[in-house]
């Protein structure tokens, strides 16, 4: 089986995210009515897939932006399927695992989720 290595800048949506104490006045309130109305913000950084592991790194940005953000990790042997989800501007990616979900958006989305799709094809 060939090697998987995908990187992605992204937007990953993290259902526990809060904005840091950085975010104030008009802004942390719309931040804060936006997290409750959706379950969980659009957090920035860097998605990397391979044959181990879907990594997401948030941004330094985000990250002070952010009360505790960290980085995730999810092997790879425990994911169970991935599709493109409509999305504006950029697709989003669906992973469904063992342990749940995580989306992520970028641009290049259909192609991302049809080569994880194939890998995971080929796994079985």
């Amino acid at each position: 089986m060939p090697p998987l290595h995908i990187e992605k800048f992204a937007n990953a949506f993290i259902p526990l995210a809060v904005p840091s104490a950085h975010v104030a006045g008009a802004a942390r309130g719309a931040v804060n009515r936006y997290g409750e109305k959706h379950g969980g913000l659009w957090v920035g950084g860097k998605v990397v897939v391979t044959s181990e592991a879907l990594d997401f790194v948030p941004n330094r940005m985000n990250v002070a932006l952010h009360q505790g953000l960290e980085p995730i990790s999810i092997p790879f042997s425990s994911i169970r399927s991935a599709r493109r989800e409509f999305g504006w501007v950029t697709g989003i990616v669906a992973v469904e695992h063992s342990h749940g979900a995580f989306r992520f958006r970028c641009f290049g989305a259909k192609r991302v989720a049809e080569e994880m799709a194939a890998h995971l094809h080929r796994r079985s």
